[in-house]
């Protein structure tokens, strides 16, 4: 399937892209370097919201990998094309519609509830329930 990214794309990310893109996954790196590549190249946007962090970093630091939690951190926070959105009222309540509609667990909706409240034109993640979410596009890893 891929995504042709256009200046002024807005592509969600949830946390499976960024630890399948650090940790060099051998089946979805080339494509995540790709989409990478191509989100700097086009000046496109990708955004994700705190829950990425949390998800992304606790591994690392319940390992004690605190100088991995700080990369990640400041890879997320000072990233040209990467924005990451806290939680707040208007997203939480999109939040609430998508538990309510959908029944996803609250991580998951946070998620959906981000994308949507920033204006996501789709959402890149390796969850095939999210498919379910009639709101928003949801395009797998695996399917770029």
């Amino acid at each position: 399937m891929g995504l042709d990214l256009k200046p002024g794309d807005i592509i969600f990310l949830d946390t499976a892209p960024f630890i399948y893109f650090f940790k060099k996954h051998p089946e979805y790196f080339p494509a995540l370097e790709l989409f990478f590549n191509n989100l700097y190249e086009t000046g496109a946007q990708a955004i994700t919201s705190i829950i990425t962090y949390i998800e992304l970093t606790t591994h690392p630091a319940r390992s004690g990998k605190h100088q991995l939690v700080r990369k990640y951190r400041d890879y997320l926070s000072h990233s040209e094309n990467i924005s990451l959105f806290p939680l707040n009222m208007d997203i939480a309540d999109y939040v609430v519609d998508i538990r309510a509609k959908y029944h996803f667990k609250t991580p998951d909706a946070i998620q959906i509830g981000t994308a949507i409240s920033c204006g996501a034109d789709c959402i890149i993640t390796n969850d095939k329930s999210w498919r379910r979410c009639e709101a928003i596009g949801v395009v797998l890893v695996e399917d770029l």
